[in-house]
């Protein structure tokens, strides 16, 4: 029915309803998500109002053809024609009220080349027209105009400034304004990097700088999803990291829009920070020495990684030690100021702390000098040493951060960090107090939009019910503390640093680590809050409640609440969540067995 309507949605295998909601002139469209049998009439006569709404068709993986049709177009045959009193061309009205304009400018052509002519002679006057001025010559104000020329040319100017049209300012070339002190030259294009004066700033200009024109496509399965990102990130030819990402994976049924994107970018930036860098986290990590990733340009891919996900939506990279992001933004190595607690190296804190305490250091003299230590070895040069095995422990991952720094060229956020130095800290460094990048149970529940029954009736009832049992199992979860174990990462796996890395990734169903982000991620495919304000503001997540899957599948005993990460949706089975028991081990369950984006 829907091709017969519109005959441009031929072909057009998946697409979407979507509706403008609130404010006035230019309004974001949101998108409409089906139910559990598609787009039925019930829902679209809800979401239009009765049909007093207007609803937008948008496709998923095509373009619609927008190229207007012709005049003798068949679908114009049985339209009311007139013909063009100029051209005599026949045509409908809709399209003759276009033509007109266009017709009547063609035929004016030869009067307003007449009136660029008159202009014209004025423009060439020796104000105008002239070589570019040489700022060593004196120069002199215009008492009309206010300019400056030189003063050989000041006189020539001024008998026909008072005659100049003065629309003519703005075909101005190699004009010089006055100022209290000098004649200067005033310059039109404004450096947009000098007008950002926030991290949301930074992040608009990212974002600004994406080349939409093109996808840059990621097509990977999720076992060994790290390994096999840096691989298949290298050799994509038909784009680059500057254009769109656009992520599938393998043998799932989901369609990247946003979702996929952002839950490749979390698990990638958490693959980065496990398996290149290392520490404690809580004050930032260091990369790891390692010959072969750096051989492989891993760190140079981490460092597009890092410009992609701050410019499109994904988390951003703040798990650096301070003196890594300094070195990021300067390039400069002697400029840091670095201390003990900087070293990360197990090896090298080993040594710093033998030496502090040793009453001896006859038997470090080895490690000593293999440090690059050249003075005396002696308990009274003891800060000394201490501070070369400091140098020597963070001077020889300096290759590692500059390939880095070669891949966050991308979207020239290199320059941006340099430039803003302070101003870009906090999404590359942890912060010491007050982070609220991390979601917590009480960000969550602050963000549900649950579509509840009538208040009063037995549905409603229900349905709050769940709504507490859900506000419940995200405290739970936050109370366990199971977030500050840093050994390991939140899908139950070992940190690399103490396994295989093929094992590590190995398992697809690996059964995830319960937290407070693992859910906002099986959710939304992302376990960060938003970082614009913008985005912030409208990022909900919407609830709905499904009564009659006893109703329509008489013989099931079980069914699990069904996510949509697109549309940030999900739909809980109520008849199956009658106590905070079951309620616990249906999520569990669903959070544990349904990573995948199995649904379209």
């Amino acid at each position: 029915m829907i091709t017969e309507e519109y005959p441009k949605m031929d072909g057009v295998q998946a697409w979407l309803l979507q509706k403008s909601s609130g404010g006035q002139g230019r309004r974001k469209l949101v998108a409409i998500p089906p139910d559990v049998n598609g787009y039925t009439g019930r829902l679209i006569r809800n979401v239009s109002s009765a049909g007093k709404t207007l609803l937008y068709v948008v496709p998923l993986q095509q373009d619609l053809d927008l190229t207007p049709l012709p005049s003798d177009a068949a679908e114009f045959q049985t339209m009311p024609k007139a013909s063009c009193q100029v051209c005599k061309e026949s045509m409908p009205l809709h399209i003759l009220a276009l033509h007109v304009n266009n017709c009547v400018k063609s035929q004016s052509t030869e009067e307003e080349d007449e009136t660029d002519v008159q202009l014209l002679s004025v423009m060439n006057s020796p104000s105008f027209c002239r070589e570019p001025l040489d700022m060593k010559q004196d120069m002199k104000e215009c008492p009309i105009c206010l300019c400056c020329f030189p003063v050989n040319e000041i006189a020539q100017h001024a008998s026909l400034c008072g005659e100049r049209p003065e629309d003519t300012s703005t075909h101005m070339t190699d004009v010089y304004v006055s100022t209290d002190s000098e004649c200067s030259v005033p310059s039109n294009r404004t450096d947009p990097l000098t007008d950002l004066v926030s991290e949301a700033d930074v992040l608009q200009w990212l974002s600004s700088q994406v080349d939409t024109s093109k996808d840059f496509r990621i097509c990977i399965t999720r076992n060994d999803l790290v390994q096999r990102g840096f691989i298949q990130w290298q050799r994509q030819k038909k784009g680059s990291p500057v254009n769109k990402l656009h992520v599938t994976f393998i043998g799932e049924a989901g369609i990247d829009t946003g979702a996929l994107s952002k839950e490749f970018l979390t698990e990638m930036m958490h693959g980065i920070e496990t398996r290149l860098f290392e520490g404690s986290g809580k004050k930032g990590k260091s990369p790891v020495y390692s010959i072969s990733d750096l051989e492989n340009s891993f760190y140079r891919t981490a460092g597009e990684v890092f410009s992609v996900s701050l410019a499109q939506g994904g988390p951003p990279p703040c798990f650096l030690r301070s003196w890594c992001y300094q070195f990021l933004a300067t390039g400069n190595f002697d400029a840091l100021k670095l201390t003990k607690d900087d070293v990360d190296d197990t090896e090298y804190r080993s040594l710093i702390e033998k030496v502090e305490v040793a009453d001896n250091l006859t038997d470090l003299t080895e490690d000593i000098v293999s440090c690059g230590y050249t003075g005396l070895v002696k308990l009274d040069k003891r800060d000394s040493i201490i501070r070369s095995f400091v140098v020597h422990a963070t001077v020889h991952l300096t290759p590692m951060l500059q390939q880095i720094r070669t891949g966050m060229k991308i979207y020239n956020l290199l320059e941006v960090i340099g430039r803003h130095e302070s101003l870009c800290s906090n999404l590359f460094v942890p912060r010491d107090e007050n982070d609220d990048t991390a979601p917590d149970a009480d960000y969550l529940m602050s963000i549900l939009e649950p579509e509840l029954s009538e208040r009063g009736s037995p549905r409603h009832a229900k349905e709050n019910a769940i709504i507490n049992f859900f506000q419940d199992f995200l405290e739970n979860l936050e109370s366990s503390d199971q977030d500050k174990d840093k050994k390991s990462c939140e899908y139950g796996i070992q940190d690399l640093q103490d396994q295989d890395q093929e094992e590590h990734w190995s398992s697809k169903h690996q059964p995830p680590r319960m937290s407070v982000p693992a859910i906002m991620q099986w959710l939304t495919g992302q376990r960060h809050k938003p970082c614009l304000p913008s985005e912030r503001a409208n990022f909900k997540i919407h609830v709905r409640f499904e009564h009659q899957c006893k109703d329509t599948m008489p013989e099931h005993y079980i069914c699990y609440p069904l996510v949509s990460a697109c549309t940030n949706t999900i739909f809980f089975p109520v008849a199956h969540m009658n106590s905070y028991t079951e309620f616990t081990e249906v999520m569990t369950t669903a959070v544990t067995m349904g990573r995948d984006f199995s649904r379209v």
